[in-house]
C-alpha cells in the first residue's frame, strides 16, 4: 500500500518535521514500525515514509532514525496518529503490539493541535 503519512515526492519526511525544509533530495522508503513482523504491517497499513540519507541509515547523521530512538520514536508516534486517523475502527494496540503515544499525544491529536506544530502536510485521501 502507499504511505498515509508522506507522499513520495522527493521530500525527506524527516527534514520536513524536524527542520521545516521541503528542499528536494534523494529519499529512501521507510517503514515506520519495524522489527516483530511490524515490517509487514506497516506495508499493509501505509505506515511508510520517506528519508534522506542522513535521517535514514545508521551511518547518517545523529538524528537517523536507525540510530537515534528519539527519532525513530517521533516516526512511530505519528505512525499510530496517522493510523488512528485512517482507520478509527481498528485498534492499534491490538495490531501492532505496542501503544506509542501517551495521554498528551492524544488529547493533542483529538484538538487538532499536533497537525498545526509540526510545519508539514498531512496526506489526505
Amino acid at each position: 500500500m502507499k504511505s498515509i503519512m508522506h507522499k513520495k515526492d522527493g521530500t525527506c519526511y524527516l527534514c520536513m518535521m524536524l527542520h521545516s525544509d521541503y528542499s528536494l533530495k534523494q529519499t529512501q522508503e521507510h517503514h515506520a514500525l519495524h522489527g516483530a513482523g511490524r515490517r509487514k504491517l506497516s506495508e499493509r497499513y501505509g505506515l511508510k515514509v520517506h528519508l534522506c540519507f542522513r535521517h535514514h541509515t545508521v551511518d547518517g547523521g545523529p538524528e537517523a532514525v536507525h540510530r537515534n530512538a528519539e527519532t525513530d520514536l517521533s516516526v512511530k508516534k505519528e505512525a499510530q496518529k496517522a493510523f488512528e486517523k485512517r482507520w478509527p475502527q481498528l485498534n492499534f494496540r491490538e495490531i501492532f503490539g505496542k501503544n506509542y503515544l501517551e495521554e498528551d499525544d492524544r488529547w493533542q491529536q483529538a484538538s487538532g493541535e499536533a497537525e498545526t506544530e509540526l510545519g508539514f502536510r498531512f496526506i489526505e485521501e
